[in-house]
């Protein structure tokens, strides 16, 4: 008689205490949301700024407009590629409210996807309490200021984000090959960055496969789009339609350069973006070695903030499957060498600590008004340092990983390894 053991995952040490103290900070989060008095946080009642310009210039093109022929909302335009337009067609017949609660809807579960993807990526059980912890991340992930950006002005941002994610956190014979990277880049142009990661991972045909995904996007936006000629030799060039490239709340290279130098200096600029990129390869390099996708992801879209002509602060979602890989790390770490009980709980403690760490330079004003961008943003005293924590972080991270690449490991642990999986095997009696 066979009996054939199932596959396990690896267990988060001190599960129970890890939790509960994800589920506290998730519940001040909540206290702080409700308390705050302002309307700039996410899901004030009204439907969101840029939500709202999505509906518009899908009723453009359903009633045979255009998309880049005028401003939509005072001086913004429509700023994302003609298939974007394309997509945002099926809004025309939803209500404000209506269209407001999907959206937010679609982008909760996507965010919980993502995340869930993350720890299930690294190697672990998808238990009855991981599904919890995966529920406090998601609440907990409003702490930062991009997730609270995204949902504030009704962004694509998660969205984008979750399309990439098929292309790297899917099981691997389930990955997609690229597809998700070119759709992604076909609703905003940044995501195309991503097939960097793609070759790394020495998968030509993922990244062929998200150049022709994203051809079928200008292919459908020609057919479609009467004025996408436009966009692709005129607007696509002037990163200024997103926003003025000093803008405080503008977080990528070119914009923390402009606002230190005052004047945009491209030369300066490329010679950063040649730094990053650098240092993203070998931080992609790390990650080969390592077999861990979920850094390649996270960290690729980091840097992809970073050297983007024009980045919003809340274009850097990427810190969310970050933070919540170093918690896994941390934890695997700690728990590994220590393996008692006391052990597990320092293990619990000191990962919670270190995703609030890693969060920390993103803080949203809801939760830390003193702590946030926006404050930092506006001090005189510390400037230009204050003003330079939130793209140093991202560096720092970057850059760190890339150095952790070349340190000999003595330890098999979840920050520089496989995820493992046990074997089946088999028992006869």
């Amino acid at each position: 008689m066979h009996r054939m053991k199932r596959k396990q995952g690896k267990k988060l040490f001190g599960m129970p205490t890890l939790l509960t103290l994800l589920v506290a900070f998730a519940a001040l989060v909540i206290y702080r949301f409700s308390i705050y008095p302002g309307r700039d946080r996410a899901f004030f009642g009204k439907i969101p700024f840029d939500l709202k310009i999505y509906q518009l210039a899908g009723e453009d093109l359903k009633t045979g407009g255009q998309l880049y022929d005028a401003p939509y909302i005072h001086e913004f335009p429509f700023t994302y590629p003609p298939f974007a337009g394309w997509v945002f067609e099926w809004m025309a017949d939803f209500s404000d409210h209506d269209l407001m609660v999907i959206w937010q809807w679609f982008t909760g579960i996507a965010l919980f996807i993502v995340i869930m993807l993350v720890i299930r990526e690294r190697g672990y059980r998808l238990g009855p309490l991981t599904w919890l912890v995966g529920i406090a991340l998601l609440i907990s992930s409003l702490a930062t200021e991009p997730i609270n950006g995204t949902f504030y002005y009704g962004q694509i941002n998660i969205l984008l984000m979750f399309l990439v994610s098929l292309d790297f956190l899917l099981p691997t014979k389930l990955r997609l090959p690229g597809i998700g990277i070119g759709i992604a880049a076909g609703l905003k142009l940044t995501p195309a960055y991503m097939g960097l990661a793609l070759l790394f991972q020495k998968r030509w045909w993922a990244a062929i496969g998200s150049i022709a995904a994203f051809a079928v996007t200008i292919g459908i936006g020609v057919a479609f789009v009467p004025d996408a000629k436009d966009f692709w030799t005129d607007k696509v060039f002037n990163s200024n339609r997103i926003g003025e490239v000093d803008a405080p709340g503008a977080k990528s290279l070119r914009s923390v350069l402009a606002r230190l130098t005052g004047e945009d200096n491209t030369a300066l600029w490329l010679l950063g973006v040649a730094i990053i990129v650098m240092v993203t390869m070998l931080a992609l390099r790390t990650a080969w070695i390592r077999k861990n996708s979920t850094a390649a992801f996270a960290l690729t879209g980091l840097s992809a903030c970073l050297v983007s002509p024009f980045s919003w602060y809340h274009h850097f979602v990427w810190v969310v499957p970050f933070g919540i890989w170093v918690m896994l790390a941390v934890n695997e770490a700690i728990g590994t060498r220590l393996r008692t009980v006391w052990g597990a709980q320092l293990a619990a403690v000191a990962s919670f600590l270190a995703l609030l760490i890693v969060e920390l330079p993103f803080v949203a004003a809801p939760v830390w008004l003193g702590g946030s961008s926006r404050t930092l943003d506006a001090l005189e005293t510390f400037q230009p340092l204050a003003s330079l924590v939130w793209p140093l972080a991202c560096f720092l991270f970057i850059a760190v990983y890339a150095f952790w690449g070349f340190v000999p490991q003595k330890h098999t642990t979840e920050l520089d390894a496989a995820p493992t999986t046990r074997i089946p095997t088999v028992h006869v009696k």
